[in-house]
């Protein structure tokens, strides 16, 4: 095992990390952004539009009707805007970011298993109990991570 590729490896999982925080991060106050601004000016389009039905509607549906129904329609538009913003799905920028990270991991533990655990990690003892279990304690640790990833909803 080369402490230099060590090094590398963990570096590159830690900054896959953090690209992938910051690519959702980023998703996230785009789509928010976004989202707040489309019903803004919709609820001002929306308000026009309401006021000249209502003067439309209100000799036909009478005094009674005419809000009801709008306001009906009203809810009926703000579930859409909901329904469409709950769909949006995050880019490629993200797709790659966890494909950095998973490529790392892999690398990490491959790194692990082409070597004996000697002199570097285990203090020259290379029959130590802390040899023999290192090896399975990190891979274990970067398995229950990545299945922990895998099943967190986005």
């Amino acid at each position: 095992m080369n402490i230099q590729n060590l090094s590398r490896h963990a570096r590159l999982l830690v900054r896959s990390e953090l690209l992938a925080v910051q690519a959702k991060l980023a998703f996230a106050m785009r789509r928010s952004v976004l989202t707040l601004l489309a019903l803004m000016l919709a609820g001002l389009g929306l308000v026009f539009v309401n006021i000249g039905l209502f003067a439309f509607l209100t000799p036909l549906w009478g005094p009674v009707w005419t809000p009801m129904g709008l306001g009906l329609i009203n809810i009926g538009l703000a579930a859409v805007a909901l329904i469409i913003a709950a769909m949006m799905k995050p880019g490629a920028e993200l797709a790659l970011a966890e494909e950095l990270r998973n490529v790392a991991g892999e690398a990490l533990e491959a790194e692990f298993r082409s070597a004996p655990l000697m002199g570097t990690l285990t203090g020259g003892l290379d029959r130590s109990a802390i040899a023999g279990l290192l090896l399975p304690a990190i891979t274990s640790i970067i398995g229950a991570l990545a299945k922990r990833r895998a099943a967190k909803p986005e």
